[in-house]
């Protein structure tokens, strides 16, 4: 391959903190909050202009599993947007557990909410914290020293700056810091594929799900036209009257959501199909006559990518049992160890959200957004009790960080 070299050169350290978060979605959001509110100077890093991640930027406007984690910062953004009259329950939870392949356990209970206000409620959240922020910001690399991530290196419009911390946490999804760190992972594409999230308005919801539910076969059939002819599209009801939620076709092929060339395809080819699905609406579905684009997201659907190699691995078996844990931070249907946070062979660095320490099979039952906010809430935590202590987060006294998070309502 071709390359070109560049000179070496000084980077600016434009902040030395105790806590660098990196990412601002829900776990890199619910991170900083609990390092901020444990008493660590903390800075949260993110890309884009907004935080929220997939729940806002991507447009994934449903909380599922609000009863199985709906504790600590989880309950608070529930009962925020519930406030503001931005939420409102969207199914209760059924009780009986069967495990979904690739997705989690069945039964449970989902909030529709506002994507705008969650941004909102998010960037509140923060502030009242004390937490410092920093969006439009890319974190291309981190700071080492040995096998310590000492800080990360950030590109945007104030050029390339250097942010320093006593610990950090990797909160970016695909586990980018603690990668390009060393810390080792498996690459996973998920059997759903990955897919562009988009809203609709002017529809009267009511009429068209009436329609379809008294004429099924034909609506199948229309279904199947609207595949063949343009991609398949779904769409159902969210928390604003007038406006249903939709999907372009979960992509199949081999995308590799760590390839700019293959999210930019699916990018735009989604778009075209949005474009194609609601003329293809318009034409044919009661109650879509007079319909009109809301927004696309901002940022594709990712499901997985790496998954960090912890010191600990959660199975698809440990969920299935309920399996406890000595050193639990997060409890639900089953423990989410502490060792599922710290990644192997690097120091200084913990992770949260999709990201953790599980098997490929296991990955669905943690990737949800309630689960994300408490894992980052658990790491975010850990982080401030290390920083202070002056330990590496690998060596935290687990008795210790367990009473700090029951002391934020976790019952573990």
């Amino acid at each position: 391959m071709k390359t070109v070299s560049e000179e070496r050169r000084e980077t600016v350290v434009a902040a030395e903190v105790d806590v660098v978060v990196a990412g601002g979605g829900p776990a890199g959001l619910a991170a900083a909050v609990a390092a901020a509110r444990n008493g660590a100077d903390t800075l949260l890093i993110e890309r884009y202009g907004c935080l929220g991640g997939m729940a806002t930027g991507g447009l994934v406007i449903c909380l599922v599993e609000t009863d199985r984690y709906g504790y600590g910062i989880c309950r608070e953004v529930v009962e925020r947007l519930s406030e503001l009259q931005a939420a409102k329950l969207n199914r209760a939870g059924r009780g009986v557990l069967h495990w979904v392949e690739g997705a989690s356990f069945s039964g449970e209970e989902s909030w529709n909410f506002n994507p705008e206000v969650l941004k909102f409620v998010a960037n509140e959240l923060v502030a009242e914290s004390g937490a410092n922020l920093l969006l439009h910001s890319l974190i291309v690399g981190p700071v080492m020293k040995g096998k310590d991530v000492k800080g990360v290196i950030l590109e945007g419009k104030s050029g390339r700056q250097a942010v320093l911390g006593k610990v950090m946490v990797d909160a970016t999804g695909d586990g980018d810091v603690a990668a390009a760190s060393g810390a080792p992972y498996h690459l996973y594409r998920h059997p759903w594929g990955v897919n562009l999230e988009f809203r609709m308005g002017n529809i009267d919801v009511e009429k068209a799900m009436r329609w379809q539910r008294e004429n099924p076969e034909l609506y199948g059939k229309l279904m199947e036209k609207l595949e063949k002819e343009v991609g398949k599209i779904s769409w159902g009801r969210t928390f604003d009257d007038g406006v249903v939620w939709g999907h372009t076709p979960r992509y199949f092929w081999k995308v590799d959501s760590l390839n700019v060339r293959d999210l930019t395809r699916v990018e735009v080819e989604s778009r075209r199909m949005i474009m194609g699905g609601l003329k293809f609406l318009r034409d044919n579905i009661p109650g879509f006559e007079d319909a009109f684009l809301v927004d696309t997201a901002s940022q594709v659907g990712v499901r997985e990518t790496r998954i960090i190699v912890g010191e600990y691995t959660l199975t698809k078996e440990d969920a299935v049992a309920g399996r406890r844990f000595d050193d639990v931070v997060v409890r639900g249907p089953f423990d989410i160890p502490y060792r599922c946070l710290v990644p192997k062979e690097v120091d200084g660095l913990l992770v949260a959200g999709r990201c953790i320490s599980t098997t490929h099979e296991a990955q669905g039952v943690i990737r949800n957004i309630p689960p994300c906010l408490i894992t980052g809430q658990a790491a975010g935590t850990a982080a401030a009790l290390a920083a202070k202590k002056g330990v590496e987060p690998r060596k935290l006294d687990i008795h210790l960080l367990k009473e700090a998070l029951r002391g934020q309502g976790f019952e573990i």
